[in-house]
């Protein structure tokens, strides 16, 4: 988000930048365009008072020159109009009472040096300055017509035009108000697109909430059909539990009867055991199924995970050696106590790890572990087996769902309602080998717990 978002301000600047470049060089191409016009008509001016005093007697220029820049000020784009001297000496002014003073640059009398750094020439020039108490757009220029030759090394006089700057005033006024205009709508831009970047993370988030919120859902519909799996499961187990275990009770004791009646290596010893082994498992089956449907009752105590790890391994090592299982206990660090069944967690660990071992008939390698989670922990248990099928995944939990011929369909499902009786959760994964893939088939649970005091 923060990404995108500084992106969008980055984008957003930049855009602004150009804008403004793009305003500031329309702006001064104006003013240049503008200083060029009445650099020209007050050219034109000044050429036209040489003109004017070159058709003269010598005496009499001095009275025409005061004459034409009194009619001069008569346009309104003119200020004023004067000839000095390089010292500043005012010669002739369109204020006759300015006559034999000095011309004020900056409010201040005018010298020598200062005249020096306008740099005047035989070339009309222009600029904006402050004369005679004014801002003035000031075209000057060497003034020879009438006061000797350029060839005689006299001071030359200079001949100043102060025009009125109200055009620059009002195209700057002007400017001021397109540039305001632009900012407002750079920034009214700027605006909208941090506005509309923030309604689409506004509706992304929820989006992504419906997403969670229609998981939750799912997955509550889930455990309510698991619910009321479980509760016809029990219902159908306290009717027939009681009845079933009592004629087993009674074929378990007369197979075992008869079998020690026979001799050790006959057959008919042999099909005696099968009949004990069998009702063996019908009875565990009952017990499952019985276990699964009642209610969780889970005694708490403070235990240690890393303790069940090497209990469970104990209580395994048999089933790993007979099935050339490689066993692989890993321990985090720090590992928190949890308040815990530790019978029933066992029960669920050990149940996993049957899993594990059944889907490796070949051998492989079991990891079994737990490490610090949050404020809680997690167990880990990790196969090297076969994987279980995708379209699998979310129905292994469900009860009497298997994939052996030989299961029950009741492992995963008590193990799920161990974790949901400790306040945890359980997920897996697994993936299935496929041809010329390098990658390696397996499943992993995870089971959370949270810490003391979660």
């Amino acid at each position: 988000m923060y990404t995108s978002f500084g992106r969008l301000l980055a984008s957003s600047i930049v855009v602004l930048l150009i804008m403004l470049f793009a305003a500031h060089a329309a702006i001064k191409q104006a003013e240049n365009s503008m200083a060029n016009l009445l650099g020209e008509k007050g050219a034109s001016l000044v050429s036209v008072c040489e003109s004017i005093l070159s058709s003269g007697m010598r005496h009499e220029i001095g009275v025409r020159l005061q004459v034409l820049f009194e009619e001069m000020i008569s346009n309104a784009d003119i200020i004023f109009a004067a000839v000095t001297m390089p010292d500043g000496t005012i010669l002739a002014h369109s204020d006759p009472n300015r006559l034999g003073e000095t011309l004020e640059l900056n409010w201040e009398p005018i010298n020598i040096r200062k005249m020096q750094e306008l740099e005047p020439s035989f070339e009309t020039k222009w600029q904006m300055l402050n004369l005679e108490g004014r801002d003035v757009f000031a075209v000057y220029k060497l003034f020879t017509q009438g006061f000797g030759s350029r060839n005689i090394r006299l001071p030359i006089p200079i001949i100043f035009l102060g025009m009125d700057i109200s055009p620059f005033e009002t195209s700057r006024r002007q400017n001021r108000i397109y540039i305001s205009l632009l900012m407002g709508l750079g920034l009214l831009m700027m605006f909208m697109g941090f506005a509309a970047f923030f309604f689409a993370q506004r509706a992304k988030e929820s989006e992504k909430k419906q997403r969670v919120a229609e998981g939750l859902v799912k997955e509550l519909e889930e455990q309510v059909k698991r619910s009321e799996k479980l509760a016809a499961i029990g219902s159908l187990a306290a009717g027939v539990a009681h009845e079933i275990r009592n004629p087993l009770s009674s074929i378990k004791g007369y197979a075992t009867y008869f079998g020690e009646r026979f001799p050790a290596d006959s057959e008919d010893r042999v099909c005696a055991n099968v009949m004990v082994e069998e009702v063996d498992r019908l009875n565990r089956v009952i017990t499952d199924l019985i276990g699964l449907s009642k209610p969780s009752q889970i005694k708490q105590e403070i235990v240690d995970p890393a303790t069940i790890i090497l209990q469970v391994a104990r209580l395994m090592r048999h089933d790993l050696e007979t099935s050339q299982v490689r066993l692989k206990i890993y321990q985090g660090k720090n590992i928190p106590q949890i308040l815990a069944d530790a019978e029933r967690l066992h029960q669920a660990l050990i149940n996993l790890c049957l899993n594990a071992i059944h889907a490796m008939e070949g051998g492989g390698r079991l990891i079994l572990g737990v490490r610090r989670f949050q404020r809680g922990i997690v167990f880990l248990v990790i196969d090297s087996g076969v994987g279980i099928a995708e379209d699998f995944l979310s129905r292994i939990f469900d009860p009497y769902f298997t994939t052996r011929g030989s299961g029950t369909g009741l492992g995963l499902a008590l193990v799920h309602k161990i974790v949901e009786a400790h306040e945890g959760s359980i997920i897996v994964r697994s993936r299935q080998s496929k041809p010329n893939s390098k990658k390696h088939s397996g499943t992993m649970f995870k089971i959370f717990l949270p810490g003391l005091g979660d």
